[in-house]
């Protein structure tokens, strides 16, 4: 694998939003579709200009996950979203890292959290030197992982400034 950028993308309060769901109802539409709920194309709007601006490959962290990686790739495709899935973290950290790690010193609560998922993946497919970016609506990150945050708002989502922020991450600026 050689992927120069990575997002790590979690979907339910950064490309879902509350305040997209809301006008959907509001307007009597379709809230949903086969895959589960509509994205908010603003929010949609911002990942495409992150992507086109880094050329950034997609790791999904979000629960949706558990649909599998061809579910996602399959969804990505029919949804026309923006860039490429390339992978989802995995669903508890790799032996290698709990090999690596001080166990002492180790949280046990860290052993399920989505910031160990992603060092997991980053570690186990070779990339932990590669620029990458968090987008997730929930602090739920390594400390060591906080240059590479960015905290959406769950009724906004992934807003224009967030996504300038994202591409100056990534692009390392």
């Amino acid at each position: 694998m050689n992927h120069s950028k990575i997002i790590f993308l979690d979907f339910d309060g950064v490309l879902n939003t509350e305040h997209h769901q809301r006008q959907l109802l509001y307007e009597r539409k379709a809230w949903q579709d086969k895959y589960g709920t509509r994205f908010d194309p603003e929010a949609v709007k911002q990942l495409q200009t992150i992507v086109d601006m880094t050329h950034a490959d997609i790791v999904i962290e979000s629960s949706w996950k558990y649909l599998g990686l061809e579910a996602m790739q399959d969804m990505w495709k029919d949804r026309q979203l923006p860039g490429k899935v390339i992978g989802i973290t995995p669903s508890a950290i790799s032996d290698n890292i709990l090999l690596s790690t001080d166990l002492d010193v180790l949280d046990s609560s860290m052993l399920h959290c989505k910031g160990a998922e992603i060092a997991s993946w980053l570690h186990e497919n070779n990339m932990q030197e590669v620029p990458y970016v968090i987008i997730d609506d929930e602090y739920v990150i390594l400390e060591s992982q906080l240059p590479h945050f960015i905290l959406t708002n769950p009724y906004d989502g992934l807003i224009e400034e967030l996504a300038m922020r994202a591409i100056g991450i990534l692009n390392r600026q």
